[in-house]
């Protein structure tokens, strides 16, 4: 099952990609995410491992599957009742030949449950995802345009 959100932001796509891009700011516009960190040793690069926490104790283990810098993004979720599943970030940057440079963000996540969320997921975990993933591109978009990366938007 796919669920896709995306924002046209008013910024270049290498903004966009140093504040998406960046692990640690994550918990500022997505409020499932109180941290994400890498786990792994060195630089971003595919392969590289990372954990997340998550609100009421939860947390997921995720291996970047996917890296072309200032383009995309793909994590895959390698634990927990989505494991399989992919979520990727891509950045299409749009000149209207006035000097204005806007970037689409567009977050598609690719959601596969296992275990009883096989059965339970759908009917109870997808009508929030598909909201909670509209509001966090909304959120990046407002915290770029605004020029201070603060508190995000509850879904």
């Amino acid at each position: 099952m796919i669920i896709e959100a995306s924002s046209i932001i008013n910024c270049s796509a290498s903004d966009v990609w140093k504040y998406v891009g960046d692990t640690s700011s994550w918990p500022k516009w997505a409020p499932v995410y109180l941290e994400l960190n890498q786990t792994s040793e060195g630089q971003i690069a595919i392969g590289a491992a990372f954990h997340s926490k998550h609100p009421r104790n939860r947390t997921l283990d995720e291996r970047l599957v996917e890296y072309e810098p200032f383009r995309r993004f793909t994590f895959e979720f390698t634990s927990g009742p989505i494991k399989g599943s992919r979520e990727t970030y891509s950045l299409v940057e749009v000149d209207d030949g006035t000097g204005s440079v806007t970037t689409k963000l567009t977050r598609s996540f690719d959601l596969k449950f296992s275990g009883l969320f096989k059965v339970l997921g759908p009917l109870l975990v997808t009508p929030g995802f598909k909201k909670e993933k509209r509001v966090e591109v909304e959120n990046v978009k407002r915290l770029l345009e605004e020029g201070k990366p603060g508190t995000p938007s509850a879904p």
